[in-house]
């Protein structure tokens, strides 16, 4: 027998401390909940679980994002309903201006109201915002640019591919324009000879009375063509004036008709009576002059012009409003070339996912009176009014058009939302089988090292007893 070395109790040590070491573990285990507190635990579990979080928190965040793009999207549509409601209205009132029982003071009533509400209409787009950022101002549009900044696009589908398209301008459209010779209306009107008598234009009538001055015969004229959407002016740098109107649009739908009762006045306004005008449309030619760059229409391409505005569409929905602004200048021997080139950036473009490139962008063109084509909305005539409600039907058209589209998006995040919902819940009941610990089986673990703790310690005692029987051989 030796005292130097105990085997007996060595042994039962190591076993101990083994022990010991393993109820540690389970110790941890229960305390934590966790089958992988560190590394060790389990090295390859500990990396799947550490991607796995990182995927689910990436799901959970992706959810909020969706969510506050339903929020941006909600916010807009609002803002458009409020927009058609107010175009509803108008409609209403190019339809009773259109009524010929009204008289001019009742289309200038209702013409009144129509002004507030398109005004209404641009304060809505250019100050509805989410978070600071205006929603209905084009700019969370694509982005197009001109390289002829008097030739832009001001609206396009979202069937409009991103490229550049070519196109040139050979003549400007032009205005409706009645031009005098020359005014020698100096005093008043008398009636010998007699200067008395009525201006009509395009069907609205104004009186010119005994003794009305020429500046009160100038304004009578003047309010008469803001009537049916003309303009007067005056060329004094003469030394008779000469008298000049115009519509306020462009267009080979704009036309001037005047007519003056007494030949006299009209001699005396230097303008001939009866007179007739009409305006012209401008005229654009697609893909040239650089052929070299292959075509960027296609041959069903098609273009409607109305004044200086172009309307280019194609199959699919496929559709430009193109502006050429009053400003240009082109000759038959100088046409105006325009390369438009329409992004991809500009959308708003929602993280909908947890990893790179899982997006979602959402597009919300400018709704505003020039967009709509409502700029110049006029119902002081009968004939302007019936114009005014085939504008509004398109204007309408247009806005359901969009409310639509960002209806769309708004279903598409839903389902999104409960997608991803539905990944985060898989996802983490799949991380609870990897990380989390079993209770019931690590109590029973626990249980059972306890039982072999006390064991160790209880043999190990009596290990280190074993020597003293050796003094019983010294006695």
């Amino acid at each position: 027998m030796k005292i130097n070395h105990n085997m007996a109790a060595l042994v039962a040590n190591g076993h101990l401390q083994n022990t010991n070491s393993a109820l540690d573990k389970s110790l941890e285990k229960l305390s934590s909940g966790y089958r992988i507190n560190k590394a060790a635990d389990d090295a390859a579990g500990m990396a799947i679980s550490q991607k796995m979080k990182m995927q689910i928190k990436g799901l959970n965040q992706a959810s909020r994002n969706a969510s506050d793009g339903i929020s941006v999207i909600q916010t807009a549509e609002g803002a458009l309903s409020e927009v058609e409601s107010m175009l509803q209205r108008a409609r209403e009132l190019t339809v009773q201006a259109a009524n010929g029982t009204n008289t001019a003071d009742d289309r200038e009533a209702i013409q009144k109201e129509i002004s507030q509400l398109m005004s209404e209409i641009d304060r809505i787009s250019t100050d509805t915002e989410f978070n600071t950022k205006t929603l209905l101002n084009g700019e969370v549009d694509r982005k197009s640019y001109s390289d002829n900044t008097k030739i832009t696009l001001i609206s396009q589908s979202d069937q409009v591919k991103s490229k550049s398209y070519n196109l040139q301008v050979t003549a400007m459209g032009s205005a409706a324009t009645i031009t005098g010779t020359g005014s020698t209306l100096t005093s008043n009107i008398t009636s010998s000879p007699d200067l008395t008598g009525t201006i009509t234009l395009n069907g609205e009538t104004v009186k010119i009375e005994e003794n009305d001055s020429p500046s009160q015969v100038t304004q009578k004229i003047r309010d008469l063509c803001e009537t049916v959407g003309a303009t007067l002016s005056i060329d004094t740098s003469v030394a008779n004036p000469i008298y000049s109107i115009s519509t306020d649009e462009a267009g080979a739908t704009k036309k001037l008709e005047f007519y003056c009762s007494n030949a006299a006045l009209a001699t005396k306004l230097g303008i001939t009576t009866p007179s007739t005008a009409s305006g012209t449309d401008a005229t654009i030619t697609l893909d040239l002059p650089l052929p070299a760059t292959g075509k960027t229409f296609t041959d069903t391409t098609t273009v409607v012009m109305d004044g200086n505005i172009a309307k280019i569409t194609d199959r699919d929905g496929f559709e430009m409003k193109i502006e050429i602004s009053d400003t240009l200048t082109v000759t038959p021997t100088t046409p105006a070339n325009a390369k438009i080139t329409v992004l991809d950036a500009g959308p708003m473009v929602l993280q909908i996912g947890a990893n790179e490139g899982q997006t979602m962008s959402v597009s919300i063109p400018e709704v505003s009176t020039k967009t709509l084509g409502l700029e110049n909305l006029n119902v002081l005539t009968q004939d302007q009014a019936g114009e005014g409600t085939s504008k509004l039907d398109d204007a309408i058209n247009m806005v359901s058009g969009i409310r639509a589209k960002l209806g769309a998006y708004q279903n598409r995040l839903d389902h999104s939302i409960a997608s991803l919902d539905t990944s985060e819940l898989n996802l983490t009941e799949a991380l609870s089988r990897i990380e989390d610990v079993d209770m019931a089986e690590e109590m029973a673990t626990y249980t059972q090292k306890n039982v072999l703790s006390q064991a160790g310690v209880s043999m190990l005692s009596q290990a280190n007893e074993r020597p003293q029987t050796i003094l019983s051989l010294l006695q």
